[in-house]
């Protein structure tokens, strides 16, 4: 049977991405910056998806994982990790509101 991408064998890789609201910030830089390094790596074209068999997440993870993986009309996620950050500075007011 042939591999296909990076598995090997009965290896799977997984990225599990934590929960916590707002923070979902962090795990968006730290992705934006791995997927640019894997782009000079291995071509503009690199993609987080690309390297991982499965990608899990709780609560804001579990954005973090649909924006990595949705797929858009070419079957490439609908959004890059660098855009991560800036959907969370710009959309956090409606996801995570301030209840006073």
């Amino acid at each position: 049977m042939e591999s296909t991408g990076f598995r090997k064998g009965n290896m799977v890789t997984m990225l599990s991405i934590d929960g916590g609201g707002i923070r979902g910030i962090i795990p968006g830089t730290l992705l934006g910056f791995l997927e640019s390094k894997l782009q000079a790596l291995d071509g503009p074209n690199a993609i987080i998806a690309d390297y991982f068999d499965v990608i899990a997440g709780t609560s804001t993870g579990g954005l973090v994982t649909t924006m990595l993986t949705a797929p858009n009309n070419d079957n490439r996620p609908v959004y890059a990790a660098k855009d991560i950050t800036n959907f969370y500075l710009e959309h956090s007011p409606e996801i995570f509101p301030q209840h006073r």
